[in-house]
């Protein structure tokens, strides 16, 4: 399981991820994903051949457990729980399941909330998560670019979040923010902010998870994987970047299985089904 170590420091950096001459890689297509699961937004491990997901904005309050084939497992009811907008999972190395109900389409939303899943708790596909609720700092929600949040994270007792940013190519940054990973009422710390340098696309987070091995921590974007290593004391911008370029899609979900295989999956559009996707990073020499 992970296990990890956050230094909880201020960092503003600037990375360029110009990417004229690197390839766009081909993911493995591992199956589509059941009607039941049409827009997942995250994911985690449930086994050694299976995956947890969920549904974003306007779904039931479930989770599902999926193979790696895609077909569905079986459905779980979160029980007396309101749920917003969920949109990224992330996991200990208890596997504690973390779910962040952070989004904010329409900057509506004053609290915003994780829930926390013990998977040994559930019972007749059922479980009731507990709850760790907070505000954003710093008027953030007046920010016309970073009130919503689409990527998660969990690092050594805290959760760490990672701003959708809203106004694109115009902006093109993001804020991380973190909380404790235990149930009650904070405000979020602001860790930071990163600015990538490319302004002739627009960089969109949405979903975040670190390699078991705890090395690598790597964003998604509808048409990238962006990896952050050899950083020291665990501050994850001041090391080495590399961008993955993918077909672009509307990718909302990423976890690693192990340090080499990572799995993705995709919403549905018209005329396209929902998928699960592979990527092995040890076949394409990632370094």
């Amino acid at each position: 399981m992970k296990k990890h170590i956050l230094s909880l420091s201020i960092f503003t950096l600037i990375l360029g991820c110009s990417v004229d001459a690197q390839q766009q890689i081909n993911l493995l297509e591992m199956g589509d994903l059941p009607l039941e699961v049409e827009e997942s937004s995250g994911l985690a491990v449930a086994g050694e051949q299976s995956l947890w997901t969920h549904n974003d904005h306007g779904n039931k309050n479930e989770i599902y457990e999926i193979s790696l084939r895609g077909e569905l497992i079986r459905t779980v009811k979160l029980t007396n729980i309101l749920t917003e907008d969920m949109e990224d999972m992330a996991q200990d190395d208890e596997g504690i399941i973390y779910i962040g109900d952070t989004g904010n389409n329409k900057m509506e939303r004053f609290k915003l909330q994780i829930l926390k899943i013990d998977p040994r708790m559930i019972h007749d596909n059922k479980v009731r998560p507990e709850v760790i609720e907070f505000l954003l700092p710093d008027n953030a929600l007046q920010s016309d670019c970073h009130y919503d949040i689409e990527a998660i994270t969990w690092d050594n007792g805290n959760i760490v979040m990672f701003t959708k940013d809203r106004c694109g190519k115009l902006d093109n940054h993001m804020v991380i923010y973190s909380v404790p990973d235990q149930p009650g009422h904070y405000t979020a710390v602001k860790l930071g902010e990163f600015y990538w340098e490319d302004h002739e696309r627009s960089i969109v987070i949405t979903a975040a998870d670190i390699s078991p091995d705890g090395k690598k921590l790597v964003l998604l974007s509808n048409d990238a994987l962006h990896f952050f290593f050899a950083y020291k004391k665990q501050e994850y911008f001041n090391g080495s970047y590399r961008y993955i370029p993918l077909e672009n899609s509307k990718k909302e979900a990423l976890v690693h299985m192990d340090d080499c295989d990572i799995y993705i999956t995709e919403e549905s559009r018209e005329y396209k089904k929902a998928k699960l996707w592979k990527l092995n990073l040890c076949s394409i020499g990632f370094d």
